[in-house]
């Protein structure tokens, strides 16, 4: 492993940390409005997507699924784009637009898993749990649009608790790593 993936660890702990944040943020107020939790989600997304990317870019040439959080990182800030721009429109359609980023961003974390785990990088087995989880939850919550909003709160807490520690403990992992 190169020196430029050990020296930037620190980006995906930060994404870990944005997303931990957000999950107390929401925790806290969980009857907030849905158009608070749009903000939100928005700023998290773009902040963590512009980590994402710096880091896979970082990691073009030495690790062999930087692609795939490349991508990841890219879709992140498109989503955190749309919900700063319109969060009137993004909080109506809240329930469906999570739902339909968690079931991509459980896809893709799954793949990133099975890569991760043909190539012995750390965090292969958790990712492709991980990704699963996150898979059902976005199917739960894009064909049950109508769930409360408390309800949903507390999905995207899961989620973004769940979300917020895989990238502490992969960030921890690959500074260890000589």
């Amino acid at each position: 492993m190169t020196t430029r993936v050990k020296t930037n660890w620190w980006l995906l702990l930060l994404t870990g940390i944005i997303f931990l944040i957000l999950a107390g943020k929401i925790m806290m107020h969980p009857v907030e409005s849905i158009l608070g939790l749009a903000f939100f989600i928005g700023w998290a997304s773009l902040i963590a997507g512009i980590f994402q990317v710096g880091f896979s870019l970082s990691a073009k040439g030495i690790l062999s699924n930087w692609q795939w959080r490349l991508f990841s990182g890219i879709i992140n800030i498109i989503i955190g784009i749309i919900f700063l721009s319109h969060p009137a429109i993004t909080a109506q359609m809240l329930p469906i637009i999570f739902g339909f980023w968690m079931m991509f961003v459980g896809v893709s974390t799954f793949f990133n898993g099975i890569r991760e785990k043909s190539s012995n990088a750390p965090g292969g087995f958790i990712d492709m749990l991980l990704g699963v989880l996150i898979t059902i939850g976005g199917i739960w919550v894009s064909y049950n649009p109508a769930v409360e909003a408390a309800m949903l709160t507390w999905v995207m807490t899961l989620i973004f608790i769940f979300y917020g520690v895989y990238f502490v403990v992969i960030s921890l992992q690959l500074s260890k790593r000589k």
